[in-house]
């Protein structure tokens, strides 16, 4: 059975990072964070880690080249099908092929929400955030730049929805 050398391997998949699992195991936060498409090579026996999302999976080396075109298939697939949105440190909202540039106070309010995608963050966390980095911060103030944010994921097929009294969460509009 033929299988991939190393280097095959790592230009096969353009869109989706090939990692070495473990040596390569402290780039896999930094990948998650920015929803990076990412295929876990596990080598010498090693424990994958528990894929955290859709976005992520992991083989066994030494891998035949139809399995591997058949996981990195399955990956972008799967991935295609259960976006998240993506916050980059650059300032841009990605969801799908969209995306919109937020402010820093917008980024600040949108990491929870984007990491915790689809479930509730509490309004007292925000206006945490909103206190921190402005010094001042009340609930009026958050309901404006929650307003603001609004405006802007649509465009991006997403939404945030209130749980009145008690906080966001970030979803799909789809």
């Amino acid at each position: 059975m033929p299988q991939y050398s190393e280097g095959q391997l790592f230009s096969a998949a353009q869109d989706v990072r090939v990692l070495r699992w473990p040596v390569e195991g402290q780039e896999l936060e930094q990948l998650r964070r920015r929803g990076t498409l990412r295929l876990l090579v596990v080598e010498n026996g090693a424990t994958p880690p528990v894929p955290s999302d859709s976005r992520e999976d992991w083989i066994r080396a030494p891998v035949s080249r139809a399995d591997f075109a058949a996981r990195i298939a399955a990956l972008r697939a799967r991935a295609g099908t259960h976006r998240i949105p993506v916050l980059d440190q650059d300032g841009l909202l990605r969801y799908g092929s969209r995306m919109v540039p937020v402010s820093a106070t917008q980024m600040n309010l949108l990491q929870p929400l984007v990491e915790r995608y689809g479930t509730l963050v509490a309004r007292h966390e925000l206006i945490a955030l909103l206190h921190a980095r402005r010094g001042t911060a009340s609930q009026n103030a958050l309901d404006l730049h929650i307003m603001r944010i609004r405006r802007k994921v649509v465009a991006l097929g997403l939404r945030i929805r209130t749980a009145n009294g008690r906080g966001y969460l970030l979803e799909s509009s789809d």
